[in-house]
């Protein structure tokens, strides 16, 4: 069974026709089993097909995507707070190469970007502020609140330059298709040559060439690839060898936030595209005022409060993700006035994994010597987020045939 995460079609691309870099070059065919179908696992997916190998994937939940996917609910795609798409990343650059369909964005516009206490990102009408602010965030000066607010909505308070710089040029963008439609063009790729993904399976263990899931089968393969997210990860890597799961998975640092997605019939944030408030570790952006191509009217906020709980790296504000997501409504009520009484479709999420990563992050081929591959955003690679996940994965689709060589 193949399981999309959304309505999209595409005219997919051959991932043959896509991945210039990945060859066989003579290396035999390998069974590989992918757990997780996030972005990493669909990466290493499509990767290891472009490399000759056989594959399969697995998803414990009914659709594809991970924090990527979204629910089409009345004209709107709701889903897990905030997504940009940095211009050229190794998302966008993926996605651009699989459809022959044009993929239409727009960026977050700096000018349009407010951070509460302290003014636009890039104030119009004053020189002196603009210049200054300019000054600011190329010097990465962190003392200055607009700086800090630009690297916020650029990263989450992550550290990726890259992002960084991509917001401060007009290149973060919201696309026509939102991140489902994305996550669309995988799924066709990978349909089109015939990899099998199933949906609503949980692997309860895993050992070396073996695969056991919790309805009570087994699967064979040559190479596991862990794109299930560091705690997953972490679960099954501890049945296999747990002095070295304790080593490695100890280091990383996780953050989690709370999410509020609602699709309105009126338009309370007027011409602002974003608002960040430092102080509370939060943002409101409204995709419909970033790319008008997503509704004909109204608007569709997505706000989010990063970090602030105990367990989460960073200072602590909240005593609980119930305080955490009361404070988010909050926020709402200041910054969408009257948000309440417009809503069309609503979607919440207590707590997600923002970040699972310290500035260590785990070599892909840690678990090489059980054939096991780990792959994720927390997982060795130039990028962080979205194209971090999509860079470990299709890191360890190549890594495959290295292994095998």
């Amino acid at each position: 069974m193949l399981c999309w995460s959304n309505n999209h079609e595409h005219a997919a691309l051959s991932p043959c026709e896509w991945v210039d870099d990945v060859k066989a070059s003579g290396l035999s065919m390998v069974r590989v089993l992918i757990i997780g179908g996030g972005l990493a696992g669909l990466s290493a997916a499509l990767t290891a097909t472009s490399a000759g190998h056989h594959v399969v994937a697995l998803e414990r939940a009914m659709r594809i995507g991970g924090r990527a996917t979204s629910q089409p609910l009345d004209g709107f795609s709701i889903g897990y707070g905030p997504h940009l798409l940095m211009k050229n990343g190794p998302l966008h650059t993926m996605t651009k190469k699989l459809s022959r369909v044009r993929l239409a964005a727009m960026p977050l516009r700096p000018h349009k970007t407010m951070v509460l206490g302290h003014g636009l990102v890039r104030p119009t009408g004053n020189v002196s502020q603009a210049v200054q602010n300019k000054r600011a965030i190329k010097l990465r000066d962190w003392t200055n609140p607009i700086a800090r607010g630009a690297n916020f909505v650029s990263n989450w308070g992550f550290e990726d330059s890259k992002r960084f710089d991509s917001f401060n040029k007009g290149q973060l963008l919201v696309s026509n298709e939102g991140w489902a439609g994305l996550v669309g063009r995988m799924a066709a790729a990978l349909d089109e040559v015939g990899v099998f993904i199933e949906c609503g399976l949980e692997v309860s263990k895993i050992e070396q060439g073996k695969a056991h899931l919790a309805d009570g089968r087994t699967i064979e393969t040559d190479v596991i690839v862990l794109a299930c997210g560091a705690k997953a990860a972490r679960r099954l890597l501890s049945g296999v060898d747990s002095a070295m799961a304790e080593e490695h998975f100890s280091k990383l640092e996780r953050t989690t936030a709370s999410t509020i997605e609602v699709a309105l019939d009126s338009k309370p944030m007027g011409e602002d595209q974003a608002v960040i408030d430092l102080e509370k570790g939060m943002a409101l952006l409204d995709y419909i005022q970033i790319q008008p191509k997503l509704g004909p009217s109204g608007s569709h906020l997505s706000a989010i409060a990063v970090g602030g709980l105990a367990q989460d790296a960073g200072p602590t504000r909240y005593a609980s993700v119930e305080e955490r997501m009361e404070a988010l409504e909050l926020f709402l009520d200041e910054r969408a006035l009257g948000w309440r009484n417009h809503i069309i479709q609503e979607g919440r999420q207590e707590r997600i994994s923002l970040n699972e990563a310290s500035n260590d992050k785990l070599d892909p081929l840690a678990f090489a010597k059980h054939n096991i591959v780990l792959a994720g955003a927390w997982v060795e690679s130039t990028h962080t987020l979205a194209d971090g996940a999509v860079e470990s994965g299709q890191n360890a689709g190549r890594l495959i045939s290295k292994m095998q060589g």
